[in-house]
């Protein structure tokens, strides 16, 4: 294939995954992080404030806030105390905004979903150039496939949150840092600089590209002997990004934010931050006018790392804790990516190793030279997913989304190389094989749609049976509030009980047919039907369902030992309970 023939080809994958995003989301609820992401970006361009939100960077918020421009939304918001008085009162700000204002939330739902594909289409392209420059056009194609259709990828691409953006984020900062060492001009280094600025924006896991690029750095010195000038680079492209990029962005955020107003609410917020040093120096920085834009920066580093240690109550293969599992990542990037990608592993390190007794150059410079690009790529697999089963918080695969990118690379970049070095006869018998496991990618892909954040491979039962193993924004994320409320006016219910995991307003889309329950209402189905002898319906979030799954405490057992009536976007369990009349 040639190369515009394979150009062609890229661009009608990615397009077709987007029209995939994008009607596949067309359903959706806001998902609970949403709702003050949302609120949050549409206050910081109508506001030039940054009160609320700030533990999140502003790139992805922003964009979602530009797109709300274009429609006519009641702002009387901004006159309530969640606004005036109250500390990061996010998620009530946004709620407030989007539902309680008189607004329509289902067209701000479309409006401030579709600017997030724009990480998911560029990410697509950089993949796509990268590998192909890599392994040449079979690998670009290979590559971009994998990603563009990836159903996890997909579900991330349309939500207003950090996870695609951090992806985007790390394969814009690393392409051209790394261009910039095997060609340092004056142009590659603001290239490089920007990108690294633009990657901060995104989210504050990306700081880990600081010792990520300094290692690349070392890397590239070790195999040209030339240490402090590719130390000095790296600094340099890291001061350009901070200096020229975070830093104007954030004092474009802060402009009209009181700075007696910042640093009360940085006292606020960082109450309990454990190195007291730190606080006071972070405090006193809110309140002096030169440098209160990036004291603004420095406290959402501070408020991550806080809410990291401290943990997130989370289910995970029948047990209910907040302290982190050390398993948790890798079982779940294993059941949450189809088969057919990790027979493509398979392969890769079944081809590794037979190449593993050919002659490797004895030198250790010349093996990071002939393989530079690979070893920084395999640097930040290795420094992310360590920190990754480190850190103290489980609630989802999509924390390792800025891995996905390099992965796909190596992968196809692998296949490429293996697929190049058998005999003629091997080539026929390896490209049907490829051609099938892609075709079975792809069909996971489609039979998962539209519910492509439910998705799990055959290895966890499918996506009907994801729900044993993981809950949180792995399944049940609120997404499917408004698809409830189409299933019961669809089967003409009049009432359903309801304990719903999200922050969409169930009264917008339901009215007056839900009631709010909790996992303490009704301890059995006598104690329902004693109080409501005509029975009813109850909805339970998967979330709310799994969490509750300890026999000491109030759950929802019995319930769960029946069979669901339906399972609305493999997230919400209904259960039609028989009344006595």
């Amino acid at each position: 294939m040639n190369h515009l023939a394979t150009k062609i080809t890229a661009a009608v994958i990615i397009a077709a995954a987007a029209f995939l995003a994008i009607n596949s989301s067309w359903d959706d609820s806001f998902i609970v992080d949403e709702i003050p992401h949302v609120g949050a970006g549409y206050s910081y361009v109508t506001k030039g404030d940054y009160r609320l939100n700030p533990e999140h960077p502003p790139l992805a918020k922003d964009l979602a806030g530009l797109a709300l421009l274009f429609l006519d939304i009641n702002q009387s918001a901004f006159e309530t105390p969640v606004w005036k008085d109250n500390v990061n009162d996010q998620w009530n700000f946004g709620r407030n905004l989007i539902f309680g204002s008189g607004n329509n939330a289902i067209l701000i739902t479309h409006v401030a979903k579709f600017p997030m594909l724009l990480f998911f289409v560029l990410s697509a392209i950089i993949i796509f150039v990268w590998t192909r420059k890599l392994y040449g056009n079979g690998a670009g194609l290979i590559s971009v496939f994998l990603f563009s259709l990836s159903p996890t990828v997909l579900a991330h691409s349309r939500f207003v949150t950090t996870d695609i953006p951090a992806l985007f984020g790390v394969l814009l900062s690393s392409y051209f840092f790394i261009k910039y060492l095997e060609q340092p001009t004056r142009k590659g280094l603001w290239l490089a600089g920007i990108s690294f600025g633009i990657a901060q924006l995104t989210k504050f896991s990306l700081i880990l590209l600081v010792p990520y690029f300094i290692a690349v750095a070392l890397m590239w010195a070790i195999a040209h002997r030339d240490i402090v000038r590719s130390l000095a680079r790296t600094i340099t492209v890291m001061a350009i990004g901070f200096i020229f990029v975070v830093w104007p962005v954030y004092y474009l955020h802060t402009m009209n934010y009181p700075a007696q107003r910042q640093q009360n609410d940085t006292a606020s917020l960082l109450g309990s931050y454990g190195n007291k040093t730190l606080r006071e120096i972070e405090i006193k920085a809110a309140g002096v006018p030169v440098i209160r834009a990036m004291a603004q920066y420095g406290l959402g580093l501070m408020m991550v790392s806080q809410r990291s240690g401290g943990g997130n109550t989370t289910y995970f293969m029948g047990e209910v804790r907040s302290q982190a599992w050390k398993e948790y990542f890798p079982i779940v990037y294993f059941i949450k990516e189809p088969l057919a990608f990790w027979i493509l592993a398979l392969v890769v390190f079944i081809g590794l190793g037979s190449r593993a007794s050919l002659k490797w150059p004895r030198n250790i410079k010349d093996i990071i030279r002939k393989n530079f690009v690979e070893f920084a790529l395999l640097g930040w697999l290795a420094i992310y997913w360590i920190t990754s089963i480190q850190a103290n918080l489980n609630i989802g695969v999509r924390h390792l989304m800025p891995v996905y990118g390099f992965t796909f690379i190596l992968i196809s970049g692998q296949i490429s190389n293996i697929y190049q070095n058998v005999s003629k006869q091997k080539k026929i018998v390896l490209a049907s094989t490829l051609v099938a496991i892609l075709g079975w990618y792809a069909y996971e892909n489609i039979a998962s749609y539209p519910y492509y954040l439910a998705y799990f491979n055959q290895s966890a039962g499918g996506p009907a049976g994801g729900h044993r193993y993981v809950a949180d924004s792995n399944l049940d994320w609120g997404q499917d509030l408004k698809r409830l409320s189409d299933w019961t006016d669809g089967s003409g219910i009049k009432k359903i009980y309801l304990d719903y995991f999200g922050w969409s307003d169930p009264y917008y889309y339901l009215k007056d047919k839900y009631v709010w329950i909790n996992i303490n209402s009704f301890s059995s189905e006598e104690d329902f039907l004693s109080r409501h002898p005509e029975g009813g319906y109850i909805a339970i979030s998967g979330t709310f369902l799994m969490q509750s799954l300890d026999s000491s405490k109030p759950n929802y057992l019995w319930l769960y030992a029946k069979k669901p009536t339906v399972v609305v976007g493999n997230s919400i369990f209904v259960w039609k309970v028989a009344g006595s009349r």
